[in-house]
């Protein structure tokens, strides 16, 4: 099974409808292929005893003979997949190894990693680049020492907040929507950290709280809950416990009414598992348990919390009739959450945002801006407005990044396409395409032919040839292999080749690379350029919490006129009062206050730190650049905020401004933004 595979199976057990042609256009796969994976998964399913995959005359699929099928047997056949099992794509095999070296209990080795996933050691050592670079994007540092192998240097707290991410980010909407876990990723995902295998017991122990407590929480909070329970349950049995100045920081958490919840809890683990839990981790479970949602919460409306955690199922919903996988792109997924909250705050506030490239959004993705409508309506049912079409093709503009994204990403690691020549007979051809098989990650043999018929080979569009005699004057690549039996040297020349033409068509692409928003794209007029002025720019200021940066960029306003003296401690009152909203980007945030509090005229200030602070913001922390805002009207102010988003929502346009040596230049480089051509 595979990842393909795997999604049209669980499709069909939960009876919804799969076509073979419509499916070779969504996987951009052959029909073969498609065919090729139902056969597989008809070959394991017999050996479950459980009902095959048919196929009518017109290449509808359905399990069985139409019976309903019995869905939690299919949901042990899938959660029996091994990594021996089941075919890992080059994502799921980095979140993966992600997933162990967090969970790990000490050093482990490249045998050990390579062991438990079942590859080779070249494979496993091609990827370790990119993980290492991974875990330095998420703050985290993973060491590396000779003889003893891999661990990742990072705090109890951070390295939890880092296999929770991993798990959310590549969940199955079915396991909260249907109580089913039908996918065979997240459960290898899950089991990495689950090496109790008490998530399901953690499940039936929290209904039976629900019940005794008659507390009952959303069916997303429910999923998140049993996850975190189960992440403490496992750590707490390898003695690794959260510091106890949590336990000081947290002791009034002991009168929420949550804290009952999670005392019983444990109380009802340490009986059962003879596992001792410390206050801390009770203390913490009870935090977790406040961020929830709750089926009978009266003050709902006001709940930030659970506009939150709609504002996740409802990008799930979406992702999901996308087919967007996030893997270890967690800056994405956290971009997509980040916008979101945003447009929910402007809809509660009033405020209204203009999108210049609204018109050419809609008329280039239509399919994605009616997907969107349709998700959103559960949002904008619980906060009581609609979405206007200026932010739902924020959205589309969003999710039509993401999608761009993933489509470079499946070109770039698609796998090298073969056309496969042999003078012998059909047995030979067998022999030569399972010993092949080694080398399904790379390529795809998509003709069998003899020398002779090279019109077959030009239509199936191969990139190279793999032939037992010697050819000439070809004007593919070409592997002549000694023999039809494939020697190591065959297959490692073949490696070789396949790899070389990969490498070619990957560095090709890199010229035309999608990111998030790309600036030589983007519609940047200068409106914040407008509002700023060197004297209301600082550089590299060192402030020692959020607060003194929010009262620097606050500073900058009012020594060049633009504020009275009270509008800086309210733009820290709005903070301490609603919390780190106005971090509106990974390492950016916008701190403003009312215009009742002392805006004397529309200005912009612009502090970069050094170091980044930390907001206490969920995702975005730590922040690097603090933009003070004195607005007057949200209508005046729309293109500024239009142009912000769009220069510090882009990675590559921050680390041009973090490059800048002093403030002259900083102001200079968003200059030069609003002048590029396209």
């Amino acid at each position: 099974m595979n990842r393909r595979s795997n999604k049209i199976l669980r499709e069909l057990v939960l009876g919804n409808r799969q076509n073979v042609t419509e499916l070779v256009e969504k996987y951009k796969v052959q029909e073969r292929t498609i065919r090729a994976d139902i056969k597989e998964l008809n070959d394991a399913l017999e050996k479950y005893e459980l009902p095959a995959i048919v196929m009518d005359s017109d290449g509808e699929l359905s399990v069985g003979t139409g019976d309903k099928p019995d869905v939690c047997a299919f949901e042990r056949f899938i959660c029996e997949h091994t990594f021996y099992t089941y075919y890992l794509s080059k994502n799921e095999r980095a979140a993966v190894l992600v997933m162990i070296l967090l969970n790990a209990k000490g050093y482990i080795t490249v045998e050990q990693l390579k062991e438990t996933i079942g590859v080779s050691r070249t494979t496993l050592l091609r990827g370790l680049p990119e993980i290492k670079k991974w875990f330095e994007e998420n703050r985290m540092e993973l060491i590396s020492q000779v003889h003893k192998g891999y661990i990742v240097n990072v705090s109890e707290f951070e390295l939890r907040k880092g296999i929770l991410k991993l798990l959310e980010v590549n969940a199955d909407d079915n396991e909260y929507e249907t109580g089913y876990c039908l996918g065979a990723f997240w459960n290898l995902l899950l089991h990495q950290m689950d090496k109790l295998n008490v998530y399901s017991d953690m499940k039936q122990m929290i209904i039976q709280q629900e019940e005794a407590l008659q507390s009952f929480l959303s069916d997303f909070s429910f999923f998140e809950a049993a996850i975190e329970l189960t992440l403490i349950v496992n750590r707490a049995a390898n003695h690794q416990f959260l510091p106890d100045y949590y336990e000081k920081n947290w002791g009034e958490l002991k009168e929420s009414s949550k804290y009952v919840f999670s005392s019983n809890l444990f109380a009802k683990i340490k009986k059962r598992y003879q596992i001792e839990v410390p206050s801390s981790e009770v203390l913490y479970y009870t935090e977790c348990l406040k961020r929830k949602s709750y089926l009978k919460d009266k003050n709902h409306k006001e709940n930030a919390l659970d506009i939150r955690l709609l504002i996740a199922e409802t990008l799930y919903h979406i992702s999901s009739c996308f087919g967007i996988d996030f893997y270890l792109d967690f800056s994405l997924y956290d971009l997509l959450i980040a916008h979101m909250r945003s447009a929910v705050y402007r809809l509660q506030t009033g405020e209204v945002l203009k999108n210049p490239l609204k018109e050419s959004l809609l008329k280039e993705y239509p399919e994605i801006f009616q997907i969107i409508r349709d998700n959103i309506r559960t949002l904008e049912e619980y906060i009581g407005g609609a979405f206007s079409e200026d932010e739902m093709s924020f959205m589309v503009l969003y999710f039509a990044s993401v999608l761009e994204k993933e489509k470079a990403e499946s070109s770039k690691n698609s796998k090298v396409r073969v056309a496969l020549i042999c003078e012998t007979g059909r047995g030979t051809v067998q022999f030569m395409l399972a010993k092949l098989h080694t080398l399904d990650e790379m390529i795809d043999i998509v003709s069998i032919s003899s020398v002779h018929n090279k019109k077959e080979i030009r239509n199936s569009k191969a990139q190279m040839i793999i032939s037992t005699i010697a050819l000439d004057n070809e004007e593919l690549p070409c592997v002549a292999v000694r023999s039809a039996m494939l020697s190591r040297k065959d297959l490692a020349d073949i490696q070789r080749m396949a790899f070389e033409i990969s490498e070619g068509e990957s560095a090709a692409e890199q010229s035309v690379e999608f990111d998030i928003v790309n600036p030589v794209d983007a519609d940047i007029q200068g409106a914040f350029y407008e509002l700023l002025c060197e004297d209301r720019i600082m550089v590299d200021y060192q402030a020692k919490d959020w607060e003194t940066a929010v009262r620097q960029a606050g500073r900058l306003l009012y020594d060049t006129g633009a504020v009275d003296e009270q509008y800086i401690e309210a733009m820290v009152d709005t903070i301490k009062e609603h919390g780190p909203y106005i971090v509106i980007w990974p390492g950016t945030a916008l701190p403003h206050a009312d215009r009742k509090d002392g805006v004397k005229k529309e200005a912009a200030s612009l502090v970069r730190l050094k170091p980044p602070v930390e907001f206490y913001h969920e995702t975005n922390d730590p922040v690097r650049y603090v933009i003070g805002m004195s607005i007057q009207s949200a209508e005046s102010i729309n293109q500024a905020l239009y142009d912000v988003m769009i220069i510090f929502g882009n990675e590559k346009t921050k680390q041009m401004l973090d490059q800048a040596p002093d403030k002259r230049s900083l102001l200079d480089a968003i200059n030069r933004l609003k002048t590029v051509k396209r």
